[in-house]
Order: C-alpha cells, then sequence, then structure tokens
C-alpha cells in the first residue's frame, strides 16, 4: 500500500510537574457552570453532535493503490513502484537518483473487493530488471528474481472503467516495459518486445481516509488545535488545556515528544462529525481506592464525566502528570470513554 504522510510538527512546551498529595475531591456529573452560547453553538462553532459508534472523522486524500513508473536515462531501465518516491525503488547499487518519475500506470483495487488477481512486484538482483506479474509461477526455477511486494488486485477486464497495461521485455538492456497506451511502441519496436497484456487497471478515483481517534491537527489561519475523540473533530479551547489534558512532554531515551500535532491549512479539510470543545474546566482525575482514571469533559451546564480504561489512556495521548488525585469516585451509571476507530 502506497505509505499515506501527512506534515508534522511538534510543540515545544514548558513541562509541569504535580505534586503527589492527595485531594479529597468529589466529582459530580455537572458540577460545572459554562457559557450558554458554547452549548448551544457545540463550542468552536462546530454543532455538538451525540456521541455515536456511527460518529467518524476522515479526509478525502488521492487514491493510495496507485502504480508509478520509473526511468533511468543512465541505465536505460524502467522500474515501478507504489510509491511515487524514488527512493522506494528495488536496487543492488546506490543512485536513487538515477530514477525520475515518468508516469502513473493507474490504481489496482488495494482493498481486494474485485475478483482480480493480485498483482505482484518481483526484482532480479542480477540483470536488475522489475516485472509486474499476476502469475508468479513464471520465475520458477530462474534465478535472481526476488519478490518485492503485492500491489493490489488487478481488476476484471470487462468492468466499466478498466483500462488493459501493455508489457514489453527488451533483452539489451535486460527491462521490462509497461504501458496504458499501445500506441507508444505498438506490436514492439526500439528493440522491445511485445508480451501481451500483464493486466487491468482504472483511474485513481478520491480516497476517504478514516482518521483515527487520538489524532491532533492544527490550523495554520488560525493556530486552534483539534483532537479526534470518539469519533468527533474537537476544538481545544487554548494552550494551558492542550498541554495539562494531553501529553506534549519529551520522553526519553530520544527525547522524542509523545504526542504530535498535523498542521493543515484549513480545518474544514478534515470532513466528517463535529463535537462540542474541550474546554478549560477539563480535567484528569485519579480515584486512589480503586486505581480508575477519569475524563471530566463538561459542555454547557451538564457535565460528561467518563471513565478513561487503562489502554486508551494513551491512545488519547493523556497526560498522566495533571491527575488529580481523588476519592469516592463511585458511580455506576459512568459511562467509559470510547474509541470508535
Amino acid at each position: 500500500m502506497k505509505k499515506i504522510l501527512l506534515p508534522l510538527i511538534t510543540l515545544s512546551l514548558l513541562s509541569c510537574s504535580s505534586e503527589d498529595t492527595l485531594e479529597d475531591v468529589n466529582i459530580q456529573n455537572n458540577e460545572i457552570q459554562t457559557k450558554n452560547d458554547l452549548l448551544q453553538r457545540g463550542g468552536g462553532g462546530f454543532v455538538n453532535t451525540p456521541t455515536d459508534p456511527q460518529n467518524k472523522v476522515w479526509q478525502i486524500i488521492d487514491y493510495p493503490w496507485q502504480i508509478y513508473g520509473f526511468y533511468s536515462s543512465f541505465l536505460n531501465k524502467h522500474m515501478y513502484s507504489s510509491s511515487g518516491h524514488p527512493s522506494m525503488i528495488p536496487k543492488t547499487q546506490p543512485g536513487q537518483s538515477w530514477y525520475f518519475l515518468d508516469r502513473a500506470l493507474g490504481a489496482t483495487d488495494g482493498e481486494g473487493n474485485g475478483n482480480g488477481s493480485m498483482i505482484s512486484s518481483w526484482f532480479n538482483t542480477n540483470t536488475q530488471d522489475l516485472v509486474l506479474t499476476t502469475n508468479p509461477n513464471e520465475f520458477t526455477g530462474q534465478n535472481g528474481w526476488e519478490k518485492v511486494n503485492d500491489l493490489g488486485k488487478s481488476f476484471i477486464g470487462n468492468e466499466p472503467g478498466t483500462f488493459p497495461i501493455y508489457r514489453y521485455f527488451r533483452n539489451e538492456t535486460k527491462s521490462h516495459f509497461y504501458t496504458r497506451d499501445k500506441n507508444e511502441l505498438g506490436d514492439g519496436k526500439n528493440g522491445f518486445v511485445y508480451e501481451g497484456i500483464a493486466f487491468y487497471l482504472k483511474e485513481p478515483a478520491p480516497y476517504e481516509y478514516r482518521i483515527h481517534d487520538g489524532t491532533f491537527y492544527q490550523d495554520k489561519k488560525t493556530n486552534s488545535v483539534y483532537v479526534v475523540m470518539e469519533g468527533q473533530l474537537r476544538m481545544i479551547e487554548n494552550t494551558e488545556v492542550l498541554t495539562r489534558v494531553f501529553d506534549f512532554r519529551n520522553k526519553r531515551p530520544l527525547n522524542m515528544p509523545a504526542t504530535y500535532i498535523n498542521k493543515i491549512d484549513d480545518i474544514e479539510i478534515i470532513q466528517g462529525s463535529r463535537g462540542p470543545m474541550i474546554q478549560a474546566n477539563a480535567r484528569l482525575s485519579e480515584d486512589v481506592n480503586t486505581g480508575m482514571r477519569y475524563f471530566s469533559d463538561p459542555n454547557g451546564t451538564r457535565g460528561n464525566l467518563k471513565i478513561i480504561p487503562s489502554m486508551l489512556f494513551d491512545i488519547y495521548h493523556f497526560n498522566d502528570g495533571s491527575l488529580v488525585r481523588t476519592t469516592g469516585t463511585n458511580n455506576s451509571r459512568l459511562q467509559e470513554l470510547k474509541k470508535t476507530y
């Protein structure tokens, strides 16, 4: 599968320490009053959609299961990859810069829903030839061939929107060549021998990439920071809330930040369910008698205290340095914080 890359930034933050003192705090489910206008518009201008298993957040991206073609005028060879970057091309010697992106062949059935055969990539370490095939048995008894990866399924030729990919081989350079335009080489020329139709592809379509809970974004226009929580995109009210509730402290041994923020041009690129703002009265707590941890997330005039399952504490990147020690948080009606995706 083509790797989906997102630009990352980190926040340089002062780490906050808290004294290990016991506060006898009884957390109530509707303890804090906030502004009515935030309740009415969900905070941050978002509609307050209820937490629901059907909630989801996604981004429309380029279809990830494409096949890209590269060419090296130095080696006079063609290479193919599911990545659009030459660094991913298999090789037996240095020199990825010799290859430049020449073409996009088309898209495979990367999700595997169709009935076509799997297209796999094979590289010969002796000749530096690369073959795309739906029949790996063609290499039986031949030396030097190693499988690179699977690129996704081929489509059936009579499916709407499909087109053939034509395969050629030039013995002089020990190089295979693939094209979707048979007029390019016809039945063979310039030393290339036509080997037939290799498989069928389609034009790439926009792809809905679903975003995991616990992912952070910053809108470059407003500098506002958001987190995906329970399938909703939620604005975080300010930096104080961000650094107190969530963990951005550098971690040893690599001194890397505990949490990354994806910086994007416009938050509206991120589509799907919107939730209420995480406000200044949000806090984390831990019951010293039971060891259970809680996220107090009041929305408007209604409290919203939830149990944090141990596995989700790290998934949501909560800050254990900000836990308020409590006793007596016993309420069988409390819901658990959920991970929807």
